[in-house]
């Protein structure tokens, strides 16, 4: 099917020979504001009633073929929660046979030939694969990627492939328990709407993973909706120098049971507050996608559930990210590998790292800080130690005025990305001001980027 759509501006179509328009099972309507003319020429206009082109009368060949494999489950994809939605999983192998002839069978059966033809999303155009089986009866082993996601037409002829045998049958996406209008949404909303800030590490440790896609769909969001389209529906994407390719224990992941119920056992979640209650809200879906796909391929010991330390991101991992994904040029790291703070320290020594980080944003870095989560929390402990990555968008204030026997006011205030929470938000994390001893206790060091 083709689609012409202008909005505003005009269209102009020049023939020297004979120009068709057929409409078929439809209407042609033309209409204008001003004027609508048609204008014949010498002959004038001609009107009179349609004929659909005939069809090519197929006198011989294959005319139906059936599958034998049972299809598997997966997500209907229409926001309602099923997953009865059949259809054919990506590394299986399916058994297809002729059912009829149009008139009788061949001598050969080796005369029959197969192919696949589907829609190409990438290039927007449907293609073609010849299948090196011959037969009857064959089976396919559906290996391709690209087929995810789609609709195959499994195509089995003598002569001619157009008008010959077709069963269509639809291929899950490599996330088949994830419904894709959910995870547009999401997508959407984090690139088109600008709320990059709603990735949410949820109940997890991937805390540095959410900064890097923060980073990722903030600085360059087409290249963000199209990494992670992607990656979903085929379970491999390539950005820059850097390839995901999660295993079967995160492509296989289930959200959730029938009637939306959470699978709370088998994927992550987190606490809410809704309406005045605190309910268990589901890790975002495109978030689980590429933050435990991508830590997944680089630590096949994280398999996307609640193992704590094999989702932990470390620096080198964090650095190696924003090179060879991200792309960023000028990469570096001060302070991260080393969280043992100095007991006492002296204004001065404050004053030097808050000029330093500020420096950083002066010059155009963005910068991912390594603190405890302390820094950032109602509550301070001392008595644990609980790294975390959080992405700083605001230079830090230091409102500080000395005392004889101690500071007469001694504030610190700052904007960071973190736990899907809008920073600029009046839900922001810094969640209150903070002292100088708050902060050198609980900060560790940055990444910066550039």
């Amino acid at each position: 099917m083709s689609r012409i759509r202008i909005v505003g501006g005009s269209i102009t179509k020049t023939s020297k020979g004979a120009t068709t328009i057929e409409v078929l099972d439809g209407h042609f309507i033309s209409s204008a504001a001003k004027q609508n003319i048609w204008d014949g020429g010498e002959k004038g206009n001609t009107y009179h009633e349609y004929k659909a082109p005939e069809k090519k009368e197929v006198k011989e060949g294959v005319k139906e073929i059936e599958r034998l494999t049972p299809l598997d489950f997966g997500s209907t994809n229409d926001k309602t929660g099923g997953l009865n939605n059949e259809g054919m999983v990506f590394g299986k192998t399916y058994q297809f046979r002729v059912k009829s002839y149009v008139k009788d069978a061949p001598k050969n059966k080796s005369d029959i030939k197969w192919l696949l033809k589907y829609h190409n999303l990438s290039e927007n155009k449907w293609k073609e694969i010849p299948l090196p089986v011959k037969g009857d009866n064959v089976k396919i082993t559906m290996n391709n990627e690209d087929l995810c996601g789609r609709f195959v037409n499994v195509r089995a002829y003598i002569k001619d492939h157009e008008t010959e045998a077709n069963l269509q049958v639809w291929k899950h996406n490599r996330f088949r328990w994830f419904d894709r209008m959910v995870i547009n949404d999401e997508i959407t909303e984090r690139v088109d709407n600008f709320k990059p800030w709603l990735i949410n590490q949820s109940g997890t440790s991937l805390c540095g993973m959410a900064c890097i896609f923060y980073v990722f769909a903030k600085e360059q969001p087409q290249a963000y909706k199209k990494f992670a389209k992607e990656l979903f529906r085929t379970g491999v994407a390539t950005f820059n120098n850097y390839t995901v390719t999660p295993t079967i224990d995160i492509l296989e992941r289930q959200p959730f049971l029938p009637k939306k119920i959470l699978n709370e056992g088998n994927f992550p979640w987190h606490w809410e507050w809704v309406g005045g209650n605190q309910i268990k809200v589901n890790m975002p879906l495109i978030d689980y996608v590429t933050m435990a796909g991508t830590r997944n391929t680089d630590n096949k010991k994280y398999k996307g559930g609640e193992e704590e330390f094999q989702a932990i991101n470390w620096p080198p991992f964090m650095t190696s990210l924003s090179e060879i994904l991200l792309g960023y040029k000028d990469v570096s790291s001060k302070g991260v590998y080393n969280p043992v703070k100095p007991l006492v320290f002296t204004t001065l020594d404050v004053e030097n790292k808050i000029n330093d980080i500020n420096k950083q944003l002066s010059l155009g870095y963005k910068l991912i800080l390594m603190i405890d989560s302390d820094l950032i929390d109602d509550r301070w402990d001392i008595s644990s130690m609980d790294l975390h990555w959080v992405v700083l968008e605001s230079p830090i204030v230091w409102n500080y005025i000395p005392g004889f026997f101690g500071a007469k006011k001694d504030e610190i205030d700052f904007k960071v990305y973190t736990w899907g929470t809008d920073p600029n938000g009046h839900k922001r994390y810094l969640k209150k001001k903070i002292t100088s001893n708050h902060f050198m206790a609980n900060y560790n060091g940055y990444i910066k980027v550039k």
